[in-house]
Protein backbone atom coordinates (compact mmCIF):
# COMPACT_ATOMS: atom_id res chain seq x y z
CA UNK A 1 0.00 0.00 0.00
CA UNK A 2 1.41 3.06 -0.96
CA UNK A 3 0.45 6.26 1.11
CA UNK A 4 -0.55 9.40 -0.48
CA UNK A 5 1.43 11.76 2.07
CA UNK A 6 -0.17 15.45 -0.08
CA UNK A 7 -3.78 14.10 0.55
CA UNK A 8 -3.40 13.41 4.16
CA UNK A 9 -1.24 16.83 4.46
CA UNK A 10 -3.87 18.19 2.63
CA UNK A 11 -6.25 16.71 5.08
CA UNK A 12 -4.26 18.17 8.29
CA UNK A 13 -3.75 21.77 6.63
CA UNK A 14 -8.03 21.95 6.41
CA UNK A 15 -8.50 20.78 9.71
CA UNK A 16 -6.27 22.79 11.51
CA UNK A 17 -6.89 25.74 8.81
CA UNK A 18 -8.87 28.18 11.52
CA UNK A 19 -7.22 27.38 14.76
CA UNK A 20 -4.97 29.95 16.53
CA UNK A 21 -1.99 27.62 17.35
CA UNK A 22 -1.83 26.66 13.16
CA UNK A 23 1.10 28.87 11.38
CA UNK A 24 1.82 27.81 7.87
CA UNK A 25 5.40 29.22 8.13
CA UNK A 26 6.04 28.03 4.78
CA UNK A 27 4.88 26.32 1.13
CA UNK A 28 3.37 22.68 1.90
CA UNK A 29 4.59 22.64 5.66
CA UNK A 30 2.10 19.71 6.46
CA UNK A 31 3.69 18.11 3.45
CA UNK A 32 7.10 18.61 4.79
CA UNK A 33 6.72 17.19 7.92
CA UNK A 34 4.74 14.33 7.14
CA UNK A 35 7.74 13.39 4.53
CA UNK A 36 10.26 13.76 7.76
CA UNK A 37 7.88 11.33 9.90
CA UNK A 38 7.56 8.90 7.28
CA UNK A 39 11.41 8.42 6.98
CA UNK A 40 11.69 8.28 10.84
CA UNK A 41 8.88 5.58 10.63
CA UNK A 42 10.58 3.67 7.68
CA UNK A 43 13.97 3.78 9.48
CA UNK A 44 13.09 3.13 13.10
CA UNK A 45 9.76 0.38 12.10
CA UNK A 46 7.47 2.45 13.81
CA UNK A 47 3.63 2.54 12.50
CA UNK A 48 3.24 6.37 10.78
CA UNK A 49 0.39 7.89 12.64
CA UNK A 50 -2.11 9.05 9.69
CA UNK A 51 -4.85 9.81 12.30
CA UNK A 52 -6.13 13.31 11.67
CA UNK A 53 -5.84 15.32 15.19
CA UNK A 54 -8.33 18.23 15.12
CA UNK A 55 -6.66 19.35 18.44
CA UNK A 56 -3.02 18.57 16.89
CA UNK A 57 -0.79 15.81 18.15
CA UNK A 58 0.58 17.31 21.39
CA UNK A 59 4.02 17.47 20.46
CA UNK A 60 4.65 14.09 19.78
CA UNK A 61 4.62 12.08 16.30
CA UNK A 62 6.06 9.14 17.67
CA UNK A 63 6.12 6.88 20.88
CA UNK A 64 8.87 4.15 21.56
CA UNK A 65 10.30 2.72 24.73
CA UNK A 66 12.61 6.08 25.32
CA UNK A 67 9.25 8.46 25.52
CA UNK A 68 7.60 10.36 23.24
CA UNK A 69 9.65 11.50 19.57
CA UNK A 70 8.62 14.57 17.74
CA UNK A 71 10.20 14.99 14.27
CA UNK A 72 11.31 18.61 13.08
CA UNK A 73 11.36 18.81 9.09
CA UNK A 74 12.62 21.78 7.69
CA UNK A 75 14.11 22.51 4.20
CA UNK A 76 16.71 24.50 5.50
CA UNK A 77 17.49 22.41 8.66
CA UNK A 78 20.79 24.08 9.72
CA UNK A 79 19.25 23.99 13.59
CA UNK A 80 16.87 21.93 15.07
CA UNK A 81 14.60 24.28 16.42
CA UNK A 82 11.58 24.15 19.03
CA UNK A 83 9.13 26.69 19.73
CA UNK A 84 10.03 28.18 23.55
CA UNK A 85 7.08 26.98 26.20
CA UNK A 86 6.37 24.18 23.32
CA UNK A 87 9.04 21.95 24.53
CA UNK A 88 6.39 18.59 25.08
CA UNK A 89 8.65 15.85 23.63
CA UNK A 90 11.01 13.51 25.36
CA UNK A 91 13.25 13.63 21.87
CA UNK A 92 13.74 15.75 19.43
CA UNK A 93 14.52 14.70 15.41
CA UNK A 94 15.44 16.70 12.55
CA UNK A 95 15.28 16.10 9.18
CA UNK A 96 15.80 18.13 6.19
CA UNK A 97 13.77 17.74 2.80
CA UNK A 98 14.37 18.00 -0.48
CA UNK A 99 12.22 19.52 -3.10
CA UNK A 100 14.10 18.16 -6.11
CA UNK A 101 14.13 14.26 -5.15
CA UNK A 102 10.97 14.52 -2.71
CA UNK A 103 13.02 12.73 0.07
CA UNK A 104 13.67 13.77 3.57
CA UNK A 105 16.49 12.52 5.70
CA UNK A 106 17.44 12.31 9.71
CA UNK A 107 20.14 13.97 10.59
CA UNK A 108 20.29 13.92 14.13
CA UNK A 109 18.63 14.09 17.42
CA UNK A 110 18.59 15.57 21.15
CA UNK A 111 16.86 15.40 24.40
CA UNK A 112 14.41 17.45 26.16
CA UNK A 113 16.77 18.40 28.56
CA UNK A 114 18.94 19.46 25.84
CA UNK A 115 16.63 21.97 23.59
CA UNK A 116 15.40 23.70 26.96
CA UNK A 117 18.97 24.19 27.80
CA UNK A 118 19.89 25.48 24.17
CA UNK A 119 19.91 28.98 23.40
CA UNK A 120 16.38 30.53 22.22
CA UNK A 121 15.52 33.27 20.07
CA UNK A 122 13.42 34.92 17.09
CA UNK A 123 13.98 33.47 13.46
CA UNK A 124 12.00 35.77 11.70
CA UNK A 125 8.27 35.26 12.49
CA UNK A 126 7.96 36.78 15.61
CA UNK A 127 7.58 33.21 17.46
CA UNK A 128 10.76 32.41 19.86
CA UNK A 129 12.34 29.01 19.82
CA UNK A 130 15.28 27.07 21.37
CA UNK A 131 17.81 26.18 18.91
CA UNK A 132 21.11 23.53 18.62
CA UNK A 133 23.03 23.71 15.38
CA UNK A 134 22.33 19.96 13.61
CA UNK A 135 26.32 19.61 13.70
CA UNK A 136 26.07 19.48 17.80
CA UNK A 137 23.27 16.90 17.46
CA UNK A 138 23.38 12.73 18.49
CA UNK A 139 24.09 11.02 15.32
CA UNK A 140 20.66 9.47 14.14
CA UNK A 141 22.37 5.42 14.18
CA UNK A 142 23.10 6.10 17.99
CA UNK A 143 19.14 6.40 18.39
CA UNK A 144 18.44 3.65 16.72
CA UNK A 145 20.87 1.61 18.96
CA UNK A 146 18.72 2.78 21.93
CA UNK A 147 15.35 1.98 20.64
CA UNK A 148 16.42 -1.20 18.56
CA UNK A 149 17.73 -2.10 22.36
Amino acid sequence: MTLDLKKIAEERETIHRNHASSRPLSKDYEYIGLKGEAQFSKEFGISLDLKLRPEGDKGSDFLTTLGSIDVKTARKAYNLIVEKNKVDADIYVLAQYDDFTDKAILLGWAIKDQVLDAPAKDFGYNIINHYIPKVKLMPIEVLKNFIDG
